[in-house]
């Protein structure tokens, strides 16, 4: 992508943030001039028709906001996170809210994104997914009974889409072998990532030694996404060192630094400080 394509793309995704805050500003507003009847002052017939007419916004999300708005009375906090980071993601939590938890909600509201949001709402439900259950269409079955057939007709469903799985993981580790076997040997690297050199400085880098003796699967209880990041529980930025290491998917890495399922570390301040940009 040459550099205009860049800039081009950097200025569309610009607009797009301040464009959602402008939304999310109007939508605060609207429970307001709902409750003042503002719109009818002003010659709209209702609403719907007042925010529809005025900022284009639908009726869908303007019922929304209004029936979000009557489940957070008294809650300043949340209310206060519409405005600044909109009615879908203070949604996710309002049915766990209260007047003594929401200022935590709104914590969380405003650090966490919207993925890790939707996993803290179902596991604080108790709606964790700990089974699966997938619907074939018909060309979907047909492929799955010729291969049953393959592998062994005696097999049960789930025996065979448990071998199926199997291979494929395995074929997929095998290719990623052949890749790195042809590759020549770094003898400075491989000394390094067997022990660092005593007196070098120890930076972010996490060697493939390490990296190796980690499970594949996310550590957090009843998780059983793929792992996407490396975890310090000892935050690096205060220990400097890779002693204590846990994989976790990205939802679990945000639970660790938002104080969910680790206690809240000095660290931590920074690392929400440094997502705003990618939440906002």
């Amino acid at each position: 992508m040459n550099e205009f394509m860049k800039n081009l793309h950097k200025e569309f995704v610009r607009l797009g943030r301040e464009r959602n805050q402008i939304t999310y500003k109007l939508l605060s507003l609207l429970p307001k001039i709902n409750e003042l009847k503002i719109y009818e002052k002003e010659g709209y017939a209702n609403i719907y028709d007042y925010a529809a007419k005025i900022a284009g916004l639908s009726s869908g999300v303007v019922e929304k906001a209004l029936k979000l708005e009557g489940k957070l009375q008294d809650m300043p906090h949340l209310q206060k996170a519409i405005e600044t980071h909109g009615i879908n993601k203070v949604g996710i939590v309002a049915g766990l809210a209260t007047k003594e938890n929401e200022k935590e909600l709104a914590e969380k509201v405003i650090h966490m994104s919207k993925p890790a949001l939707q996993e803290y709402s179902k596991e604080a439900r108790g709606k964790v997914t700990t089974g699966w259950q997938v619907e074939l269409d018909q060309e979907m079955m047909f492929i799955f009974l010729k291969l049953k057939k393959k592998l062994g007709k005696n097999l049960s469903n789930k025996e065979c889409l448990r071998k199926i799985l199997d291979e494929m993981q395995e074929r997929s580790g095998s290719q990623g072998r052949s890749q790195t076997a042809g590759k020549k040997p770094n003898p400075q690297r491989q000394a390094q990532e067997v022990a660092k050199i005593p007196g070098e400085k120890i930076t972010r880098y996490i060697s493939v030694h390490q990296k190796r003796k980690l499970s594949e699967q996310c550590s957090h209880q009843n998780c059983h996404r793929p792992a996407e990041v490396i975890h310090h529980p000892d935050r690096f930025s205060q220990n400097r060192n890779h002693k204590n290491l846990k994989p976790l998917c990205k939802q679990h890495h945000e639970f660790a630094h938002n104080g969910i399922s680790e206690p809240m570390q000095p660290a931590d301040y920074q690392y929400r400080k440094y997502r705003q940009v990618v939440l906002v």
